[in-house]
């Protein structure tokens, strides 16, 4: 089995909150990327989970791995715009 090498980048990323909580994130390739995924999902967002999930872009500082095809994913976030 391969290492697994990791990269530490800032990217964009659109994150989604569940009750308050961050509950999961996805690189885009920048912030006009990020800003129409994020108006896709609110479309698609039933209403009655309205309330609970809230989408947010946004520049993260994140440690970068491959995926199965080789294409970087975000796999853990370190530092974003979101912490108190």
């Amino acid at each position: 089995m391969e290492p697994v090498t990791s990269t530490i980048a800032m990217v964009f990323s659109l994150c989604m909150f569940v009750n308050g909580s961050l509950d999961g994130h996805m690189m885009t390739d920048g912030l006009a990327q990020c800003l129409k995924v994020k108006r896709e999902a609110e479309r698609n967002l039933s209403d009655n989970r309205v309330n609970t999930i809230r989408y947010e872009c946004g520049q993260v500082k994140a440690e970068l791995r491959p995926d199965s095809e080789g294409n970087l994913k975000i796999y853990k976030i370190l530092e974003d715009k979101y912490s108190e």
